[in-house]
């Protein structure tokens, strides 16, 4: 008998909390599909007369189309590092020896998929290749010129007896080359130019400053282009002294200006450059009828 009373009132209990639980969906149900202003009160909206902010995009300049097969080249000096191997009785010793030479760099622009391609000989390191891509980066920006289709080739020819060139020293020549394609304007032959250059367009300086300058003296140019950070060199200058009977010699660094140095001992001209702006000023050939 108690055991059937217990059954019953379980049985009403649950009844209980199913229609409870029936009303709780119902009400929340209704909740979700009520309008939110009239859920809402405080939170306003735009009368119908007040137009709603929208967010303007800055208008894009074009992009200029670039035509496919346009090429240009130059001459840029090079720091070359040979081993001599010399011969002193039973023993060999190597000595590595620094030189300029003058290689050619040409760049085409051919049909592609936005690649940057350097083909060389001699070989080419990685730095040079950093170097090649970095110089499209700029000049793309700077011309806006759209690359997407187009491939950039970079062709170096340098020495054969030489088994690799590296380093960033023909960046900005690079980029020059370039924009002398994307902007289509003739550079003047008689010029070159040492330097890297950063994305900014910031010429940076290089090393075997005196080296290059000789190169490219040998090689026909009558003024070379360098950053205005290696304005200062290290010339050595011998200081004899007397002790006694004993004449001694020694050679002392002294700093003077690079310029100065160059065009008094070299036979060549030089200007410095800060950007890529000063170098366009000074390689951009003149125009016709106009003294250089």
């Amino acid at each position: 008998m108690v055991f059937g009373q217990h059954m019953r009132i379980r049985e009403k209990t649950l009844t209980i909390l199913l229609v409870l639980s029936l009303v709780a969906n119902v009400f929340l149900l209704a909740v979700a599909l009520m309008p939110a202003d009239d859920f809402s009160p405080a939170l306003s909206k735009p009368d119908d007369g007040e137009p709603l902010p929208t967010t303007t995009a800055a208008p894009l300049l074009p992009a200029k189309v670039v035509e496919n097969g346009s090429a240009a080249s130059m001459q840029v000096p090079v720091i070359l590092q040979k081993i001599e191997v010399d011969r002193g009785g039973p023993f060999f010793y190597e000595e590595m020896i620094e030189e300029g030479a003058m290689v050619n760099v040409s760049v085409e622009v051919v049909p592609g998929k936005g690649r940057v391609l350097v083909q060389t000989t001699p070989l080419m390191g990685i730095v040079f290749q950093d170097a090649a891509n970095l110089a499209v980066v700029v000049a793309a920006n700077r011309s806006r010129a759209d690359l997407t289709r187009s491939d950039i080739i970079f062709s170096i020819q340098g020495p054969e007896d030489i088994s690799e060139i590296d380093g960033p020293s023909a960046g900005a020549l690079m980029a020059v080359l370039l924009l002398s394609v994307l902007e289509d304007f003739a550079l003047n032959e008689s010029v070159t130019v040492t330097g890297t250059i950063d994305e900014e367009g910031r010429i940076g300086p290089v090393g075997g400053v005196l080296e290059k300058a000789e190169a490219a003296r040998r090689g026909g140019k009558t003024l070379l282009i360098i950053s205005d950070e290696n304005d200062r060199i290290i010339e050595y200058r011998e200081d004899t002294r007397s002790f006694g009977g004993l004449r001694v010699a020694r050679q002392l660094p002294v700093m003077v200006d690079t310029k100065e140095y160059i065009e008094e001992n070299l036979e060549i001209r030089v200007e410095y450059a800060d950007t890529l702006d000063d170098l366009l000023v000074s390689l951009r050939a003149p125009a016709p009828g106009r003294a250089a």
